[in-house]
């Protein structure tokens, strides 16, 4: 943030100020995400190889030409590469996210909008994740859709009057530029194909706390005529203290779920797990649930050899965790053996798992699963879905 002094404005942050607006759009066109540290970086490189007695009195055009060449300096070349846009790599985390939202719906509405639950009839919900891929796939990234995203139909009562909503969830593991716009470009897609009341939520899963928080708003004005003003719900799980979020709803079996996502000294990690699942254990009244759930408490936070040995000890040893010591470990649930141990059942049901999150991409299933591509269709055959091949473009 730019201060002044007196109401004098230092001259390094005057050369900023000219060059900043130029250079955010150079890296909108450019599809670049720099995070804010590095930003700074950035413009001092910048300003470092610019001639600042003259650049007051240069266009923006001008400005425009010299920084896209100093990009081509090797420190500078750097900065915007890394961060350029990445194929986001299919996980078995990204999957279990949005698997645990489809179990617990209602407790998520729970969690996080309980007076909008109440009104909420979670028995009509309608999951239409490849419904968002079709409308979104000439446009957004289609990969990031089948991942991050979903899109839900359900009905609520508004006013004693019952009607459809749709629901457009996203799980984001890393802060992006621009996220507000892209969350707008959604929204206006889903309104214009459904025309009801869109409600978008975007939960954040890093770990990063921020300097600089991510806006929830996305307006557009013309001089001083405003146009539009489009707000969505973030959700930062870092944002709850460990110690509050377990208050929140400790009959909720996400509570404990989300628990390790929340912010905690490093020194609670093994403390925080052996709660988590121990939590699980008690709330969740499935296998099926206890077991995705665990997961994704699993890949969350990964322990050390070391730390992982003080787990086990303490759940062996302390009372309270006495429904974790049950569960004892993520693998005795079974969900990730079907690679391990190829047996049948397990296999089928890992696959099964992951089409259902709406990944129908052949060659994608066996990159991530490493079971062979006749197997794959034999199963998608056998519950009659429909499977894709790749196809560059």
């Amino acid at each position: 943030m730019i201060s002044a002094v007196n109401g004098v404005v230092p001259v390094m942050d005057m050369y900023r100020l000219r060059i900043e607006p130029v250079l955010d759009r150079i890296l909108k066109q450019e599809k670049v995400t720099i995070i804010d540290d590095d930003y700074d970086k950035l413009i001092f490189l910048l300003l470092s190889n610019m001639p600042l007695n003259d650049l007051m009195k240069f266009s923006d055009m001008n400005i425009n030409h010299q920084i896209r060449g100093l990009m081509e300096k090797d420190e500078i070349s750097a900065i915007i590469e890394s961060g350029k846009p990445h194929i986001r790599k299919i996980s078995k985390f990204d999957i279990r996210h949005k698997e645990a939202l489809r179990l617990y719906l209602k407790e998520y509405f729970q969690l996080f909008f309980p007076k909008l639950a109440q009104s909420m009839h979670f028995e009509t919900a309608e999951f239409k994740d490849k419904e968002l891929i079709s409308l979104f796939g000439d446009h957004e990234d289609p990969e990031q859709l089948k991942i991050a995203d979903m899109l839900i139909m359900i009905q609520i009562t508004i006013n004693q009057t019952l009607q459809w909503i749709m629901i457009h969830w996203e799980q984001q593991g890393t802060k992006m530029s621009f996220f507000d716009e892209r969350m707008f470009h959604l929204f206006s897609g889903i309104y214009y194909q459904y025309r009801k009341i869109v409600l978008p939520i975007a939960m954040f899963t890093d770990k990063a706390k921020w300097r600089v928080p991510v806006s929830r708003k996305y307006k557009m004005e013309l001089q001083d005529i405003p146009i539009n003003e489009f707000s969505f719900q973030l959700i930062k799980l870092k944002e709850f203290k460990a110690e509050d979020f377990e208050q929140k709803a400790p009959e909720n079996p996400l509570t404990w779920a989300y628990l390790p996502l929340t912010d905690y000294p490093k020194s609670k990690r093994v403390e925080i797990k052996a709660k988590a699942i121990n939590g699980i254990a008690k709330t969740a009244e499935t296998e099926k649930g206890k077991a995705t759930l665990a997961s994704l408490v699993d890949h969350t936070l990964r322990l050390s050899n070391e730390e992982n040995n003080m787990y086990h000890e303490l759940i062996e040893k302390e009372l309270q965790f006495e429904e974790a010591n049950m569960l004892n470990s993520i693998e005795e649930l079974g969900i990730e053996k079907g690679r391990e141990k190829g047996r049948e059942e397990e296999r089928e049901e890992v696959l099964l798992n992951i089409m259902k999150s709406g990944m129908v991409n052949i060659d994608q299933i066996v990159k991530l699963t490493g079971i062979g591509s006749d197997y794959i269709k034999r199963i998608a055959s056998k519950f009659n879905i429909s499977l894709s091949s790749y196809q560059s473009a």
